[in-house]
């Protein structure tokens, strides 16, 4: 049956079960690839994709040799220039992995082969598609350009002279004839030479995607190893390049995680120089590189840490009581009596300000300020701590004269508002009026009286006038010592009902309070939760003190206890959550932004977390409730992952106390485990956790044992756990050790090893 007859399914069925043939015999490579060209050129994307993934992966595998590679290569050129001008990424991808393996056996073909110009011109038509796209094309696909740029500059420059170190095997410009008619020495070494200038030109951009950038620091380091002429020009690139140059103030998360891949490849790539060559010439200046970088690095770090962005209402908050304070101070220079060496005239009763017609009130009675900004001013906002000795010192300070002078202008003012009935009546503002026996007879009072203001008001000129007309017969009972003071209060004072709040405006206050928390947090100095003095265990309280240990327990409790989850707020963008998650968003952000210093934090949040989730799942059975430990665990787990190094045991600490270990974050550690720089880190969590948290052991040991058996480069990391947790594993490989293998690459470039049948 033709293949266009056939569904897309079927056709990569078969496509698969070709695949597996030449994975299981190598010998039918040749055959099945040479049969599926014809298919992989047809006009279903999905064959196309699955074609250029194929021929990629048959000139990336060791076990067909070079020959048959060289033969294939060149049956391949014109399905791979018809691919090329696909718009697929993974289409794109797979053709400039197969051209990267191709250019070098069609290099060496056309040094033996002088007049061969099609296949020639085919790969040069290739190669200038590629340089094409190596600007305009997806992030993915520039990646594999820079593969296959630093293959092309390899080939086109001179390798090692030396013959002791030369490598046959290689092809270089040292493998062209003189005197070639396609392949002129000249012309090729100066477009290798442009192409690395272009290649380096990614360290000076400005607006360049960090992925380009690490992809190229991880492609130079052959060009430095084989190319001795090139690698002076190579070193001084990158050591001209600094991740730290450009930091900018308020540096986010994902910014820092950019800078810190940037010096992690930078580091990988002068130490691997230093390891090859330890005798160089830049070996210096590499190793003052390597120190500059590990200390900005630090310093970055650890000014991170510090920094805190203040919202616009801390700073207007934190700027308030300052001015406040200035202007108090600047009135109370203003009022202190000059000194003896520059006597001042005495003020005078009639440059006192006059009262304007208004209600008269204790602060326009006793106000004697003639500037406005002073006049408005609100004592009450000052805490008393500082009012108190601003007066006493006042009242040091002050002139006898300028206070008696004072004194009479209020009693001026007082004198003439009773005299004037044309004044507004004094108001008083919620203090008692003392009142003597005769005016609370006059008023028809013989004991204590509860006057509202209202009452007052009225009742106060009649009882005024009366005072005036007895005040000699008032003068003579107090000069007796008959007179008797009673108290009127002005009766029980109820504050007005607050106003309702809008759900908007709750939520507002709501958010800001828990900021201001937050604030009283970062007061405190940072002293760990583990390390507290008190150690009663359970019997102790979760907040005693208010210090920074109450302060974390208590937003811990709002967002685990406290806020119920139907409490929806409306935060940015429209979005709408409830109040603890607010809380637990807000806890998150705090931890990893210093994760280091705040992993008790972490610790003492997650516990709570689990142990709210066990009393929520008994007390609400059959109600639907989405878990919050494991979600809020495996968010911290994943923003720490990206920046911890080899020597973080800190992190070994944490996952040694949260309370539930699942089989997702032994997927992390295993990924950890897999990182070179970091293999040993992860390990050594598994090994931990395997000795310690005997819950976990067996998945711990199943991991240990999926890296003995699936990752050669950490076995002998792995040895001793296999051999202490499980060691049938190993008596089951030695009795299995006599079966004879075949080796292939799978798709993505691995190696894949298949048990025979």
């Amino acid at each position: 049956m033709a293949p266009s007859s056939l569904s897309v399914d079927t056709q990569l069925q078969q496509l698969g079960e070709a695949r597996n043939l030449v994975l299981r015999d190598p010998g039918y490579w040749p055959q099945v690839l040479h049969g599926t060209l014809p298919i992989i050129a047809g006009p279903v994307i999905e064959v196309r994709r699955w074609g250029a993934g194929f021929m990629a992966e048959t000139f990336a595998t060791p076990v067909v040799d070079a020959r048959g590679k060289q033969e294939l290569a060149l049956a391949c050129l014109d399905t791979m220039l018809r691919l090329l001008s696909e718009n697929e990424s993974e289409i794109l991808k797979g053709v400039l992995q197969c051209s990267a393996s191709v250019y070098p056996i069609i290099f060496r073909h056309l040094c033996s082969n002088r007049n061969d110009s099609d296949t020639w011109n085919k790969m040069v038509a290739i190669k200038s598609k590629i340089l094409n796209l190596w600007d305009v094309a997806p992030t993915s696909v520039r990646i594999c350009c820079i593969k296959f740029v630093q293959r092309v500059i390899l080939v086109q420059s001179r390798g090692i002279t030396d013959p002791r170190l030369m490598d046959r095997s290689e092809v270089n410009l040292l493998s062209v004839p003189a005197n070639h008619p396609l392949l002129p020495l000249s012309s090729l070494d100066a477009e290798a030479q442009g192409l690395l200038d272009r290649l380096l030109s990614i360290f000076h951009e400005k607006r360049s995607e960090p992925i380009l950038i690490v992809a190229t620091l991880n492609n130079l380091a052959p060009l430095v190893k084989t190319r001795p002429p090139l690698a002076q020009k190579v070193i001084a690139a990158v050591l001209a390049f600094n991740p730290f140059a450009e930091i900018p103030p308020s540096i986010s998360v994902h910014d820092r995680l950019v800078i810190i891949s940037f010096e992690k490849a930078v580091r990988a790539l002068l130490m691997n120089i230093v390891r090859n060559n330890p005798q160089g010439s830049n070996i210096g200046r590499i190793s003052q590189q390597v120190a500059r970088l590990s200390q900005a690095k630090s310093e970055m770090n650890e000014s991170f840490s510090r920094k805190r962005a203040a919202t616009s209402q801390e700073t207007e908050a934190a700027k308030r009581p300052k001015m406040d304070k200035a202007a108090l101070q600047n009135t109370t220079s203003s009022i202190a009596t000059p000194s003896s060496s520059q006597p001042t005239a005495t003020p005078s009763l009639n440059s006192m300000p006059q009262i304007v017609p208004r209600p008269l009130t204790y602060a326009n009675l006793y106000t004697l300020a003639t500037d406005p900004a002073m006049i408005s001013f609100d004592g009450q906002q000052l805490p008393l701590d500082l009012v108190l000795p601003i007066v006493i010192g006042s009242m040091y300070s002050v002139d006898q004269n300028n206070f008696q002078t004072a004194i009479a202008a209020v009693q001026a003012r007082y004198h003439a508002s009773l005299a004037n009935p044309l004044q507004p009546p004094f108001i008083p503002v919620a203090h008692p009026i003392v009142l003597t026996a005769h005016e609370s007879y006059t008023m028809g009072a013989t004991s204590t009286l509860a006057v509202t203001i209202p009452t007052l008001q009225n009742k106060l000129p009649e009882r005024l006038n009366v005072v005036k007309q007895d005040k000699q017969e008032i003068e003579e009972e107090e000069q007796e010592g008959h007179d008797e003071e009673i108290q009127i209060q002005l009766g029980e004072f109820q504050l007005p009902p607050p106003q309702h709040l809008s759900t908007e405006h709750s939520q507002h206050v709501s958010l800001e309070a828990m900021e201001r928390m937050f604030g009283v947090i970062d007061a405190f100095e940072t002293n760990s939760l583990i390390s507290r003095k008190s150690r009663l265990g359970v019997n102790r309280l979760a907040a005693s003190n208010w210090d920074r240990e109450g302060w974390i327990a208590l937003l811990i409790r709002m967002a685990t206890r406290g806020c119920h989850d139907n409490n929806a707020l409306q935060i940015e963008h429209g979005q709408s959550r409830c109040l603890a998650a607010a809380v637990r968003e807000r806890l998150y952000n705090y931890i990893i932004q210093d994760f280091r210093r705040r992993m008790d934090v972490a610790v003492a949040w997650l516990n709570e977390e689990w142990y709210n989730d066990m009393i929520k799942n008994r007390s609400r059975v059959g109600i639907l409730r989405e878990p919050q430990y494991q979600k809020w665990m495996m968010k911290v787990i994943d923003s720490i992952f990206p920046f911890l190094e080899a020597k973080d045991r800190l992190f070994m600490r944490m996952l040694s106390e949260i309370p539930e270990i699942p089989p997702e974050l032994l997927c992390k550690v295993k990924i950890l485990c897999l990182d070179p720089d970091r293999a040993n880190l992860g390990i050594q969590m598994l090994h931990y956790l395997a000795m310690f948290r005997p819950p976990v052991r067996e998945i711990c040991v199943d991991v240990l044992q999926d890296l003995w058996l699936n990752h050669r480069e950490v076995r002998s990391q792995v040895y001793k756990l296999i051999q202490k947790w499980r060691p049938a594993v190993l008596v089951e490989m030695k009795n299995h050790a006599g079966q004879q293998t075949d080796v292939a690459i799978n798709g993505n470039g691995g190696v894949v090893a298949a048990s025979n049948a």
